[in-house]
């Protein structure tokens, strides 16, 4: 029984599994909205990757009170962080989901590996 359990330990981290997306920066935009609690605005960052069967969404959230690489002028977002376009990317999924209307792609939580 103690060998199990000591197998189960030695087991390669979660972190390292998942879905592996490749593609090509293709375009990065950025909308501010108020948050429905009242607490504030975020950002939310969207951006587009073209693979070989269509294009991927990734949905990138920030909060520009704590993150200075994101400014706001009233409620129009004047900076934000921009993926270079055109550049070959690899990204971990985490949360993949289908959009409802569009059945394309969109990456919830995801974090870039190359």
């Amino acid at each position: 029984m103690d060998n199990v359990n000591k197998t189960a330990e030695k087991a390669a981290p979660t972190s390292a599994n998942g879905v592996f997306v490749r593609g090509v920066v293709m375009s990065n935009r950025a909308k501010a909205f108020k948050r429905k609690d009242g607490t504030g605005v975020s950002v939310l960052v969207e951006v587009e990757i073209a693979t070989q069967p269509g294009v991927v969404t990734w949905v990138l959230y920030y909060d520009p009170k704590t993150d200075a690489t994101v400014r706001l002028d009233g409620e129009k977002v004047v900076e934000f962080p921009r993926m270079k376009e055109f550049q070959q990317v690899t990204i971990r999924a985490n949360r993949i989901r289908s959009d409802e209307h569009t059945g394309q792609l969109v990456i919830k939580d995801g974090e870039l590996v190359a």
